[in-house]
């Protein structure tokens, strides 16, 4: 019983609906109208690419040519820095600040890397991957409270790739990934956020669009005996924000790309997701401009049950594809 009205209790304290204010509603649907906007102009001019393999086959490709060196770390996700990120509501509470504390302008930035580990994982055909996640959320405009990192997560993985190749629904199936993860805040006592999850990813390609599919199934922790209690789920609620999956989209053009992720919990009662729209742009030869944006729960751990409405503008060190 003392674990359940423990976890009733943390359950309870950190439910809330975080309704979004009409100028966060307006602001978000302002910046994906020009988003939009600029997409349309875009694809008006730029056509359509006449390629003769996936992109998926064309990276895989490319990776394939670095799997001699031993020494190499591959992309995994997204690798991006974005220097001016400006969240409309940001969450203070768990930090124990008062309102406006905290900057509202702030740097964030994503490391993703992978590491091959076996090219046919015990015969099967498949090929073994380990990989690394970092984003963090600095505090760098903040100088009356040091500078410092607001928060920091880890993702730590361990997935099979395999190849397929059918058409569903006029899309070829080029990909299916089955893996296993961990994500982590690092911190300690009530400051503490963590899961783990089994997940499946399939990726669909038409053209120059790509779709992921990635559900994935949270792996079930005990109950705490108390707030600080290090053994404990330090999230017992968190699929009712995060859900069960997301979606994936990409679509690129000859010099842009345009991306969309979504998830939602499915529920009637308390409906809960998030959207993040990016798009990619040439800015040199060697360097692509990105914007980013996000609008609902879990754009970070601490942050999973806070809805959080951010624009970021930076650059992109390595796409998806």
């Amino acid at each position: 019983m003392g674990r359940q009205n423990c976890a009733a209790a943390i359950k309870q304290g950190r439910e809330r609906e975080n309704a979004p204010s009409k100028k966060n509603l307006f602001a978000t649907i302002g910046i994906i109208f020009f988003m939009i906007i600029i997409g349309c102009v875009e694809l008006s001019h730029a056509g359509s690419d006449d390629f003769s393999s996936t992109s998926m086959q064309r990276r895989l490709a490319m990776e394939q040519a670095a799997r001699d060196n031993p020494f190499l770390l591959l992309p995994h996700r997204p690798n991006y820095i974005l220097p001016l990120a400006f969240a409309f509501d940001p969450n203070e509470e768990p930090f124990g600040l008062e309102a406006g504390d905290g900057d509202k302008m702030e740097m964030t930035f994503q490391v993703s890397l992978k590491l091959l580990i076996s090219e046919d994982f015990l015969g099967g055909g498949g090929v073994l991957y380990g990989a690394y996640t970092n984003r963090s959320w600095w505090q760098v405009f903040n100088s009356e409270r040091s500078r410092p990192f607001r928060e920091t997560n880890h993702e730590p993985e361990l997935f099979l790739l395999y190849d397929l190749d059918f058409d569903v629904f006029g899309f070829k199936a080029t990909n299916v990934a089955i893996g296993a993860s961990h994500q982590s805040n690092g911190q300690g006592g009530t400051l503490s956020r963590s899961w783990n999850r089994i997940y499946g990813q399939m990726i669909f390609e038409k053209g120059n669009l790509v779709l992921s599919l990635k559900p994935w199934y949270r792996i079930p922790e005990t109950d705490k005996d108390a707030p600080d209690d290090p053994t404990g789920d330090d999230n017992p609620d968190i699929t009712h924000y995060m859900g069960s999956g997301q979606v994936g989209l990409l679509y690129r053009t000859k010099k842009h790309s345009f991306t969309m992720m979504a998830r939602n919990n499915l529920h009637k009662d308390k409906n809960r997701g998030a959207v993040e729209l990016g798009w990619t742009y040439p800015m040199s030869s060697t360097m692509k401009g990105y914007v980013q944006v996000f609008d609902g729960y879990g754009e970070s751990l601490i942050d999973y049950d806070h809805r959080i409405t951010r624009i970021g503008v930076g650059m992109l060190l390595a796409d998806w594809l």
